[in-house]
């Protein structure tokens, strides 16, 4: 099989063997990866650099992937081969073995090109710690992938008023699209006029990463709201400063929306693919498609933040 290896020269392309999946496991033909934020940083970080004894040349990466399974372990129960089904993993890679606990079948309402379930699992976990109560006022700083999934869940979960930031205005028009009535590029007099316009909110969705949007979020929340934080914090060693006496005076709640157990994360990951087929969350609008041969070039476009890309996802022939 094909497989996208990362060297400092960009993704090159490696044949290796068809995995096999034991007795326990299951192989997965990929019909879609997506590409994490985080992988964009880990790109960006390797591409051009400078050889380091004792780290690796050769990087393997992908962890959102989709397809139809193609081999079933003898012990595996639940799962059959030709099942369509989204992962917590994968690989940019034509196959990829996994554990049937890590997977999720798909209805035939939903494609695996754009099912996404391992990012759409953390969306769906953290919201579930959202608490948004009907009528309240929300503001989602980030209105990138995550940041356009969460405001989507608190339009399902009745907030009152959703506010939505970026630095990007094309990515805000898509914002108004999902359900937002105010939205706003962060002004560099500060967040008084925004306050202004979007009053204090109970419930503030961080979903950028960066120290500019955490400090917008202190803020914009309220006295006695919730500040969650959504985003990927990378730059700076993922070191950053918060105004603690601020925070105690507004007595808000701080939570950490990542989840790192993979139980908790596959039932997520089933609760959204549910929602996509009902209807109630929009991941296609989301999604662009790159061919298994232009992983580079996605990964420069999602780098240049390219107008209208919000989501890469890699495809693979059938």
């Amino acid at each position: 099989m094909q497989i996208a290896v990362l060297t400092r020269n960009g993704f090159e392309v490696r044949e290796r063997p068809v995995p096999d999946c034991g007795p326990d496991g299951v192989v997965v033909k990929t019909i879609s990866c997506g590409i994490c934020e985080g992988d964009v940083h880990h790109y960006r970080s390797v591409i051009g650099s400078p050889a380091v004894e004792g780290q690796p040349t050769e990087i393997l990466m992908g962890h959102e992937g989709s397809g139809i399974i193609v081999k079933v372990g003898r012990n595996v129960r639940g799962f059959k081969e030709g099942d369509a089904v989204t992962a917590l993993g994968g690989g940019y890679a034509e196959y990829f073995p996994t554990a049937p606990a890590a997977l999720v079948k798909l209805p035939k309402e939903v494609d695996p090109v754009w099912a996404m379930g391992e990012p759409l699992a953390c969306t769906v976990h953290a919201g579930a710690r959202f608490c948004i109560r009907p009528g309240d006022r929300v503001a989602v700083v980030g209105s990138g992938f995550m940041g356009l999934l969460c405001l989507q869940l608190a339009r399902l979960m009745g907030a009152g008023s959703l506010a939505a930031f970026d630095l990007l205005p094309w990515r805000l028009e898509t914002a108004r699209k999902f359900g937002a009535q105010l939205t706003f590029v962060p002004p560099p007099d500060g967040p008084q006029t925004v306050i202004r316009d979007a009053g204090e909110c109970h419930v503030v969705i961080e979903a950028a990463g960066t120290q500019s949007a955490l400090d917008m979020c202190t803020d914009l929340v309220a006295f006695h709201g919730r500040l969650l934080i959504v985003g990927y914090h990378q730059s700076n060693n993922g070191m950053r400063s918060v105004p603690m006496a601020l925070w105690n005076w507004k007595a808000i709640d701080v939570i950490n929306g990542h989840v790192r157990r993979d139980d908790e994360k596959r039932d997520a990951m089933a609760a959204g693919i549910e929602m996509i087929r009902s209807g109630g969350l929009d991941m296609k609008s989301l999604v662009t498609c790159y061919p298994f041969d232009g992983m580079n070039t996605a990964f420069a476009d999602l780098m240049a933040r390219k107008p209208g890309l919000f989501k890469a996802g890699i495809t693979f022939a059938a």
